[in-house]
């Protein structure tokens, strides 16, 4: 007697069962996922690199030192023509805002070389500068000269400027050749 509900629970645990692998067989198959894209390491960097660039330029052509500070490291050195260096982000950007208090500055930049070996990467260009007085817009100073960065990769992957050099390309106080726009 006892023997009587256990064929109906063998009956139903493999009608379960059974359903089960029914329902299993009608699931659809896991997606594949594609294949990630590869992704060029150098067309990466260079990329960075240059948009790196771009905020740079217009952070100085906005008289912005807090935009121009924060796309330098923490460690950044700056040994600008004829002055002393200027070690780390607070005093890039003390430094920039003194410059920016009394001129509006418009920078030409062009980067002629750039190349990058695992977390570190240097850009190489010429500049143009060219200062005039917030006071009445008169231009009251032009400078153009060459530049060469070293750039450091951070943790997340940002690039920033760790130490940059430039010099000018004619005496001081002697008029440059400003160069001719690319077009």
């Amino acid at each position: 007697m006892g023997n009587r509900g256990t064929p109906r629970r063998i009956s139903a645990t493999l009608v379960l069962c059974s359903l089960l692998a029914l329902a299993a067989g009608c699931a659809a198959p896991p997606a594949e996922e594609p294949p990630a894209p590869e992704v060029d390491p150098r067309a990466e960097a260079e990329a960075a690199l240059g948009e790196l660039a771009a905020k740079y330029l217009q952070a100085v052509n906005r008289g912005d030192a807090d935009g121009l500070a924060v796309l330098y490291t923490e460690d950044a050195i700056r040994l600008p023509s004829d002055g002393r260096r200027i070690e780390g982000r607070d005093a890039i950007r003390l430094f920039a805002a003194a410059d920016y208090a009394d001129t509006d500055w418009e920078m030409q930049l062009r980067v002629d070389e750039s190349d990058y070996s695992g977390d570190l990467a240097f850009v190489r260009g010429t500049y143009a500068i060219t200062l005039s007085s917030k006071e009445d817009g008169a231009v009251v100073y032009q400078e153009s000269g060459k530049w060469m960065d070293l750039m450091r990769r951070g943790e997340d992957g940002s690039w920033l400027i760790a130490r940059e050099i430039s010099n000018r390309d004619h005496p001081p106080g002697e008029a440059p050749e400003m160069p001719a726009e690319e077009g």
